[in-house]
């Protein structure tokens, strides 16, 4: 079980490193992404888009450092998360997913249902890390290592891969 704790750290902290990324690359993303908050008053927007960045650097951290910290920041993270994207369908505002660059793509169930994979990928790496390890080797972590970064480019990417799927369905 080493291994699946090894392929949810490495996954975990590549989102998180790579969104935290997608919103510090200019101040303009950052401004772009902190305008996305719409449900806050203005002046409070880029103070939580810092925030936000803030934290998902410091679950990024946590994870590989102390992991048991990590995945609890992780999924807290991830709930927080899932809970701005119910309420912001809820209440109608479906502003541009900033979770990994300049997407245009408006908030939706996709969204939610990325959070959900993730948060599964917490409780994966939570069940892993209380279960007893056997000895540790190169070629599992070989293979954990990658699986953990081939995870995470498919969830950076989900809301695309979605979109495939949709327009193909939608066209037959």
């Amino acid at each position: 079980m080493v291994y699946v704790l090894v392929a949810s750290q490495v996954l975990l902290a590549t989102v998180f490193v790579v969104s935290a990324y997608s919103k510090l690359r200019s101040r303009a993303a950052l401004q772009s992404f902190a305008a996305t908050l719409r449900l806050l008053p203005g002046p409070a927007r880029f103070p939580a888009a810092m925030a936000t960045v803030a934290m998902e650097l410091v679950a990024a951290a946590t994870l590989i450092v102390l992991p048991h910290a990590g995945l609890a920041a992780g999924g807290m993270l991830l709930i927080a998360f899932s809970t701005w994207i119910a309420v912001s369908l809820r209440w109608g505002q479906r502003e541009p997913c900033r979770c990994f660059g300049a997407s245009v793509t408006p908030l939706g169930p996709v969204h939610l249902v990325r959070n959900g994979l993730l948060l599964l990928v917490v409780a994966l790496g939570s069940v892993a890390l209380m279960s007893p390890g056997g000895p540790v080797t190169v070629a599992g972590l070989a293979l954990a290592v990658p699986v953990g970064l081939v995870g995470a480019v498919l969830l950076i990417v989900f809301d695309d891969i979605a979109a495939l799927f949709t327009e193909v369905s939608g066209s037959a």
